[in-house]
């Protein structure tokens, strides 16, 4: 193809989605000197879909079950949102981690968030901004264990909706029992609380993990023992994948281009980021919840995969 300049929607500034734009592009300069990728940012997932469907980006990345809440119509959406395909899966090791104060959890008996649905004192969770897949996913999750936002209120606590960045120093200074987030084990911000506090987290009960999938695309994660310093259980959950899309109606020598930059130097997205170095041509094309991109489908074939 000519030398090009693709569009990609991603997330925040700054934040791993931009990394992997700028690993994206250098994997296509691999393929083709002259092409470049283009990170524009974005409010997330959501947003990047819709601003797809209106040919305002040529490729975005965005959740699994971003896809999946779309295609239903579920809000944000007012009716099912389809037409998007596939090109690669980028991670599926952003598990959502319920982590609390340990004190709170001990003498409360709170091991799991099961646990908190006979519970009736004052508890605070701070969660993801309101409308995005790590807020939802926590609300659908407490309501699939028998408790709920509301349940939380009406005993005298709090629900505080925040950015990561805000929702981590609400946690680091006392104001919440409870921080939940999809995001990788050993994060910056879940070392930052624990330089404030002692932790430990909540795990999640088998059949609530089983319906996350079922409903989001979820990924059924068991976190270690001992992948932190201080977590000395292992805790089942269930997290969040990311992916990278383009519209079904998408240039097909584009989506081949990013295909093989992808495929053929996976290195470039290894590189970015040190959360990053476990991906491979087979998880990239390991989405099962929607199709890919016949075009990127072909690359994928071709490469073994």
């Amino acid at each position: 193809m000519a030398a090009s300049n693709i569009t990609l929607c991603g997330g925040s500034p700054g934040g791993l989605w931009s990394l992997l734009g700028a690993g994206l592009d250098k994997a296509v300069r691999q393929i083709e000197p002259e092409s470049t990728v283009t990170y524009q940012t974005s409010s997330g997932g959501f947003a990047n879909i819709v601003q797809l469907k209106q040919g305002k980006c040529d490729v975005a990345i965005v959740h699994i079950g971003e896809v999946v809440i779309a295609a239903r119509g579920d809000a944000p959406f007012k009716e099912p949102t389809t037409g998007v395909a596939a090109i690669s899966l980028l991670y599926d090791w952003a598990p959502m981690q319920w982590v609390t104060d340990k004190a709170f959890a001990e003498e409360n008996n709170i091991s799991s968030i099961a646990d908190l649905a006979g519970f009736t004192g004052k508890y605070d969770l701070v969660v993801n901004r309101r409308g995005i897949l790590p807020s939802i996913l926590a609300e659908k999750a407490l309501e699939l264990a028998g408790s709920s936002f509301e349940q939380i209120e009406s005993n005298g606590g709090s629900v505080q909706f925040q950015g990561s960045k805000t929702a981590s120093e609400v946690m680091q200074d006392g104001k919440a029992d409870t921080w939940v987030n999809a995001t990788f084990v050993g994060s910056g911000s879940i070392k930052s609380i624990a330089e404030a506090r002692e932790l430990t987290l909540l795990s999640v009960p088998d059949d609530v993990i089983a319906k996350m999938q079922e409903d989001f695309g979820s990924k059924v994660v068991t976190i270690p023992a001992g992948a932190y310093d201080w977590l000395d259980k292992e805790v089942k959950t269930f997290g969040a994948q990311a992916a990278l899309i383009a519209a079904e109606d998408a240039d097909p020598a584009m989506v081949a281009l990013l295909a093989r930059a992808i495929y053929e130097h996976p290195e470039e997205i290894q590189g970015v980021h040190k959360a990053m170095g476990a991906f491979d041509g087979a998880l990239g094309a390991s989405i099962s919840q929607f199709g890919y991109h016949p075009a990127a489908a072909e690359v994928i074939k071709g490469a073994g995969l």
